[in-house]
């Protein structure tokens, strides 16, 4: 968000609507016939500008990815123009009263909002904040401030999470949109993002229909990433996108950069971000009749797919690759951007637009699959995905024929006239899609599944998981409830509990990054009065929760580090966790554990130490790390001190050497390391003979 002081039209207005028999009726350009439940059914009691003026106290507060989410957040809000020192605090959280530790100062962007007031967002971005570490902040002023909310940065490398996917709202969002969000957040309360693919609202700089977008979701935007794509109503009536957007979205300006006009036209709406494991990239699919801006944006999403480090990948935008509505046909985007998508195997498409479910893959990806898998459940390649959050709905065309047979797809799933919601669960080798509607029934499900090579199947699934890593909050159990008063009866008196401190031994004091075998951890409980009491032990790595209700058996309780923990240096300590009466909890005396990079060896095969003179060789540099497959890093090839070739590489890519002048070379190949993997050096001695 840039700092902006700007004068804006006065948009509200009430539209007229076609209403038959209780059910509001409309047409929309290129579609089938539209109904929707809503449409003006529960028109606001008072003036909307009563409701959504701003005050003092900061509202529609929203947090969103930047391009480096373990160590850094971004978070806005909204206010009345008397605030001109916003701010937001920050501090580690803990289970006492929030003590802010840091204060970062935001920027502001104030204009004339559509309902006649002057509204002022801010945004902020935190840095320097630890992976894997949940922080409360509060947004506010320096006197009035918003409740302390809380976020977890996100852990480096893959780890379990849960993310939700909302189609459109646009329409009666209070009225009913919100049960949809709260039905999503209620299944999934600790996720860490939300998917919207478009039209979040249905007319670009409505305050009003902002305002109730922000209110279905409620605090739930404060807790966790909201990743948004713009849709067509973004634009309505446009023709800019809505001034909204920019102000009260802070997201990573990674997105196309061809040219100023690309740069500003895309700046904060096409974007990408890496989150434990899952590469979440964001389109504007509204520029197909603009030439240069989509060639340029294709061309910027090659690039992101391409050069992806991250072992999942899910794309969301709003006109979708297949229509599932009818008479609708998104062929410029299908032709642009399918392609690349089925290449580079993206993983899951979810897109909207279209106010109906839809789920399938190409027809081509249902051959080759693998010995006990049939086209009728699985499939290979890319999910498209296409779903709706609110109550406005369009016909869709029939099962045998429709946009998808047309172009080569197969629609496994289509659904009509429901509010839905998706969840998401990324765990190790597998991200599970359901399809819930807002009654509590889930209309479809499948898990792609992918193994360490690369290669997956997607599988319908027709029953519901228990649970998904979003589902709880690691770590932290729900108190003990208190025993019922009787009354009239004298209160007993508390009894003293004993405090109960373990000691935390560790197998070693060193752990390389990605070890087979990592580093043991120990936790011995002595016995009180002649026993060992009962409960669990939490190990923690500073504030990161490493295992939480792990059984004291005869009077210890071990644990491991994780695998891929960052490399760093850790204070590790353990924490009784009493189930009985008469004990209280006590931690440990930290113990240090420090976690060096992962080493990694450069071997290059097709140079011999003897050569021909001007005879051109091909190299196969190959990457090896022990226990892990070499993450993608970059390989720089050099002859005599000159760089010859430059290669993004994850395990082996091939390198054409120049032609060598007869004599004595020398040729170094370096392999440059991440931030877990160390950096490597080959040097190879070759004589060029004539």
């Amino acid at each position: 968000m840039t700092p902006t002081s700007r004068q804006h039209r006065s948009r509200w207005r009430r539209r007229p609507a076609v209403v038959a028999g209780g059910i509001a009726l409309s047409l929309a350009a290129g579609a089938g016939l539209v109904w929707a439940a809503g449409g003006g059914l529960a028109p606001p009691a008072v003036d909307p500008k009563v409701v959504h003026a701003p005050l003092v106290v900061p509202d529609r507060i929203v947090l969103t990815p930047t391009a480096a989410p373990a160590t850094s957040q971004s978070v806005s809000w909204r206010t009345s123009t008397a605030v001109t020192t916003p701010k937001v605090q920050l501090t580690l959280a803990g289970t006492g009263v929030a003590r802010p530790s840091s204060t970062v100062d935001a920027t502001s962007t104030t204009f004339d909002a559509d309902l006649g007031y002057d509204v002022r967002h801010h945004s902020a971005t935190l840095t320097g904040l630890e992976p894997g570490t949940t922080y409360l902040y509060r947004v506010g002023d320096g006197e009035t401030w918003s409740e302390w909310l809380e976020f977890e940065t996100a852990r480096t490398g893959n780890a379990p999470f849960s993310f939700i996917v909302q189609g459109d709202a646009q329409n009666d969002i209070k009225s009913y949109v919100s049960r949809t969000f709260r039905a999503a957040y209620e299944a999934r309360p600790y996720a860490k993002a939300v998917l919207h693919a478009g039209d979040l609202i249905d007319t670009d700089d409505s305050d009003a229909e902002w305002g109730e977008w922000f209110g279905a979701a409620g605090w739930s935007n404060g807790s966790m990433n909201v990743i948004a794509a713009a849709g067509n109503h973004e634009y309505y009536p446009g023709p800019e996108l809505a001034e909204h957007w920019g102000a009260q979205f802070e997201y990573p300006r990674n997105g196309p950069e061809a040219t100023s006009r690309i740069t500003e036209l895309y700046a904060e709406n096409v974007y990408y971000t890496d989150y434990q494991g899952v590469r979440f990239i964001s389109l504007n699919s509204n520029f197909p009749g603009d030439p240069e801006a989509f060639a340029a944006q294709t061309a910027w999403l090659e690039g992101v797919l391409r050069d992806n480090p991250s072992k999942w990948t899910v794309v969301t935008f709003h006109h979708p690759v297949f229509s599932v509505s009818s008479g609708r046909d998104n062929a410029a985007i299908r032709d642009a951007w399918l392609p690349l998508f089925e290449r580079y195997d993206v993983d899951l498409v979810a897109q909207g637009h279209d106010h109906a479910y839809g789920r399938g893959n190409l027809v081509a990806n249902e051959s080759g699959l693998p010995a006990g898998a049939s086209a009728a459940k699985s499939n290979k390649g890319p999910v498209y995905m296409v779903s709706v959050a609110g109550p406005k709905y369009y016909v869709i065309d029939p099962v045998g024929d429709n946009n998808w047979t047309r172009n080569g797809a197969h629609l496994r799933t289509s659904l009509a006239n429901t509010q839905l919601y998706q969840l998401v669960d990324v765990t190790d080798g597998e991200m599970h899609v359901e399809s819930w509607n807002v009654s509590g029934q889930m209309v479809d499900a499948f898990t792609i599944a992918k193994g360490a090579d690369g290669t997956k199947l997607v599988t319908t699934e027709t029953t519901p998981r228990a649970s998904g890593p979003g589902s709880t909050r690691g770590g932290i159990g729900r108190p003990d409830l208190p025993e019922a008063a009787v009354p009239g009866e004298k209160p007993t008196e508390p009894e003293n509990p004993t405090q109960v401190v373990p000691v935390v031994r560790t197998a070693a004091t060193q752990q390389r990054y990605g070890a087979r075998v990592p580093v043991r951890l120990t936790a011995a409980v002595a016995p009180v009065a002649g026993s060992v009491p009962p409960g669990t032990v939490t190990f923690r790595a500073g504030s990161r929760v490493l295992a939480t209700g792990v059984p004291v058996t005869n009077g210890t309780a071990t644990t491991s580090l994780p695998r891929l923990l960052a490399p760093g240096t850790y204070a590790v300590t353990a924490q009784f966790v009493p189930t009985g009466t008469g004990f209280q909890t006590g931690t440990s005396a930290a113990t240090t554990v420090r976690v060096v990079k992962a080493v990694s060896t450069v071997t290059v095969s097709g140079l011999p130490t003897k050569v021909k003179a001007k005879a051109r060789r091909t190299l196969k540099v190959r990457v090896v790390v022990p226990d892990l497959a070499a993450p993608a890093a970059t390989v720089t090839v050099r002859v005599d001190g000159r760089v010859v070739a430059t290669r993004k590489v994850a395990g082996t890519v091939s390198v054409k050497l120049p032609r060598l002048r007869p004599g004595k070379h020398t040729v170094t190949v370096d392999y440059a390391g991440t931030a877990n993997v160390a950096a490597s050096r080959l040097v190879k001695k070759v004589v060029s003979r004539r």
